[in-house]
């Protein structure tokens, strides 16, 4: 038989491996079996390769896979990534692409909590554990870890602030919410749950982490509830949409409470146009997922399988102390 004979039967046979594979995964499409996690520790010198499945293209996920790629570059890792530009079943279409690659481990950014479900016992049943970014609102046997901001400790910080601020009196407020699903379901409610009995929430919608959205969404909540005082708004980029509306509405009377910690949202806590915001950088979820997935896999003693990123709660009195948003 002749050299490229043998090469062609051999990509044969690889193709054939991986389609057997992805119609494995597609006829399981509808199951959400949440499979076994358990991982074979992996040898410390066996290079690892790891998938990351981000969620969108906004600034804090940008960075997340900026900090992510820049740690596991200094530890020798290989990075391959996707995203699933806010849409649950690309992110399932994700999670099998890096099944298929045979990766050690799937970093995901998750789009909603839900759908992931599926994508988890996939990945498990193919012997690939998934560590999740962000959120770990799920049966934590099925993982093998996750680094998570605690987004209920956000929208308690966020609401306990508001509380103090209004005196414990009477105020209506607002929420501009990201996308249902995960996250922000979360957030919303502890938020919601500290404010306690004079604060009021008369206006709560998404704009979808769009910052044209929430500013569409602004002049809806002006025109509803004219008398609104306080804004809780998701994130910091539709925050600064929220900004717009205010402004040309000629409203510097409502101020506006966020989540994030980027450059230019400490900068408009120290200029006055957002009463405050929470420090919990995507630079901190990438490097400790680059290490605690590392740490994990090789079975490393010490490393948490649940580990919480360090939040600040920022005001005009502490902005110039904020830690850095991105790599």
């Amino acid at each position: 038989m002749s050299a490229s004979l043998g090469i062609v039967r051999h990509a044969t046979r690889s193709r054939a491996a991986i389609l057997a594979l992805t119609a494995g995964l597609a006829l399981s499409a509808c199951s959400v079996d949440k499979g076994d996690a358990t991982a074979t520790p992996a040898s410390s010198g066996k290079k690892l390769t790891l998938g990351f499945v981000n969620g969108n293209s906004i600034e804090f996920h940008t960075c997340l896979q900026k900090a992510l790629q820049a740690r596991a570059d200094r530890a020798g890792v290989k990075v391959l990534t996707a995203n699933s530009a806010m849409d649950p079943a690309k992110e399932l279409s994700n999670i099998d692409d890096m099944i298929v690659k045979r990766v050690d481990a799937i970093v995901v950014q998750t789009v909603n909590i839900d759908s992931l479900e599926g994508g988890i016992g996939r990945a498990n049943r193919a012997g690939i554990p998934i560590f999740l970014t962000s959120v770990a609102s799920v049966d934590q046997s099925t993982i093998l870890g996750a680094v998570v901001t605690d987004v209920r400790k956000v929208g308690r910080e966020l609401g306990a602030w508001l509380v103090k601020d209004a005196g414990g009196g009477p105020a209506e407020v607002g929420i501009i919410g990201g996308a249902p699903g995960a996250a922000a379901d979360l957030m919303n409610s502890a938020f919601k749950q500290s404010l306690g009995g004079g604060a009021t929430v008369v206006f709560d919608q998404p704009a979808f982490w769009q910052r044209a959205k929430a500013q569409d969404v602004a002049d809806n909540l002006l025109q509803a509830r004219p008398k609104v005082s306080y804004v809780f708004v998701h994130n910091e980029d539709m925050a600064f949409g929220v900004l717009a509306a205010f402004k040309a509405a000629g409203r510097d009377d409502i101020k506006i409470l966020t989540n994030g910690g980027s450059e230019a949202g400490v900068k408009a806590v120290k200029d006055g146009d957002f009463a405050v915001t929470v420090s919990n950088t995507p630079k901190s979820v990438g490097e400790m997922a680059v290490d605690n997935v590392v740490g994990l896999l090789r079975g490393t003693s010490g490393v948490k399988k649940i580990a919480t990123v360090p939040d600040v709660l920022v005001t005009s009195e502490n902005a110039s102390e904020a830690p850095p948003y991105c790599s």
